[in-house]
């Protein structure tokens, strides 16, 4: 059986590994609990309106064809991301009413990186075939070139998701659906529970489970809406599991997220009530993506979770919003297209004054497909379907934007 075999979240191994080499790695991730409960009751109400945009890349390492997963299936996961982030998914109609005022957008948005850290542009996409059967043994060597992985790209301004091969050999069943790492020194978080070198902080995630499944078979019923990434980017930005890691004496330090003695093991009980919390005592939160529930009850994150998630991004992971904008050769300058998708014709827009000298489109794998003077009027008539990027030359700097053919 599923269960048996399979762990939803690496962290489980991470605590389990820590609480058997430091008697006292619990005690002390109790009171870290105290530490962002503290700051998120003292910024209730206090955030900004300002939307977080993250650039990702995504690092696919694989063995085999199936291993290889497509593009297609790669934006799936973004769009996946996007909507549960901005509470924009469908399922928002299944949160029940007595969560419904504390469920939130948490006004972050995830887009695939334009630019590499050299200042090339790129489709955010790197694909690296490997000798390595699986790396369910590892945390590190699919992150590591040199151990048949793909080393990150600048940790600091990229959110690297690494996407392999994590099944047990003999069983054929993944040992890990992903794991992530927090980020060092937050305060919710011991000491010494971000990533075990700087280069290997991101978030990785087993080949199977990116994007959605259609027809899930046994194995993948309960967790086929592809959010195990968003459960995972949650710990990267900072999120505890909601029922503390532990049982009903145990919290994750955020008010909203109802005591829980323990995870959800891919079950859908809506009755399900493991704590009492008191007069105002309140059913588990099993709607919440950092619990381990039936993905098809997954549906939202809560105002403190914003909060809190909010609060890492802006004081341990700020460097992630500056983007490579002061890499050598990384254009400034923004462009439009109107209408995208493209049928056969579009308008350019730009901004600033500069007057372009011409416009280059290149294929999401990095092929130029055409050169062509600077017009604002645009013939793509001749481009099969299919995704592209443009670069509008300047003389000292270039635009950019991303267009879909119809």
């Amino acid at each position: 059986m599923l269960a048996q075999h399979m762990h939803r979240c690496g962290m489980d191994v991470y605590q389990q590994l820590r609480s058997q080499q430091d008697p006292d790695y619990l005690s002390r991730q109790e009171e870290m609990y105290r530490a962002v409960e503290t700051y998120v009751r003292n910024h209730a109400g206090s955030r900004s309106d300002e939307t977080f945009r993250i650039p990702v890349v995504f690092h696919v390492v694989y063995g085999n064809d199936e291993q290889n997963v497509s593009d297609e299936k790669l934006l799936e996961q973004l769009d996946i991301l996007n909507r549960d982030y901005g509470r924009l998914n469908e399922d928002t109609v299944n949160t029940r009413p007595e969560f419904q005022p504390v469920a939130s957008s948490t006004g972050i948005e995830f887009f695939l990186a334009e630019w590499d850290p050299q200042g090339n542009p790129t489709n955010g996409i790197t694909r690296t075939q490997t000798d390595v059967g699986s790396f369910w043994l590892s945390m590190t060597d699919m992150k590591t070139t040199s151990a048949g992985g793909i080393d990150a790209w600048d940790v600091n301004h990229y959110l690297n998701i690494w996407v392999c091969n994590m099944a047990i050999p003999f069983l054929n069943v993944p040992f890990i659906l992903g794991f992530a790492t927090p980020p060092e020194g937050a305060p919710n978080w011991p000491a010494g529970s971000g990533a075990e070198q700087p280069q290997y902080d991101g978030v990785v995630l087993h080949y199977q489970i990116v994007g959605s499944i259609d027809a899930p078979d046994e194995t993948f019923a309960t967790i086929s809406k592809g959010r195990t990434a968003t459960h995972e980017v949650g710990h990267y930005l900072g999120l505890r599991h909601i029922w503390g890691d532990g049982d009903c004496s145990a919290d994750d330090g955020l008010a909203d997220t109802p005591t829980a003695g323990e995870a959800q093991q891919q079950t859908c009980d809506y009755t399900s009530n493991t704590c009492n919390d008191g007069p105002a005592d309140l059913p588990d939160q099993i709607e919440n993506y950092m619990d381990y529930t039936d993905e098809n009850c997954m549906n939202m994150f809560t105002k403190e979770q914003t909060t809190a998630m909010r609060f890492i991004v802006e004081n341990f992971r700020n460097d992630l919003l500056l983007g490579t904008k002061n890499a050598p050769g990384v254009p400034t300058t923004k462009a439009r297209m109107f209408p995208n998708p493209v049928e056969d014709y579009a308008r350019i827009q730009l901004e600033g004054k500069d007057v372009p000298t011409g416009i280059s489109i290149y294929s999401m794998d990095q092929r130029l497909i055409k050169k062509m003077p600077y017009s604002e009027m645009l013939d793509l008539s001749d481009l099969e379907r299919g995704l592209y990027f443009i670069l509008v030359d300047y003389t000292n700097h270039k635009g950019f934007t991303r267009f879909s053919k119809k």
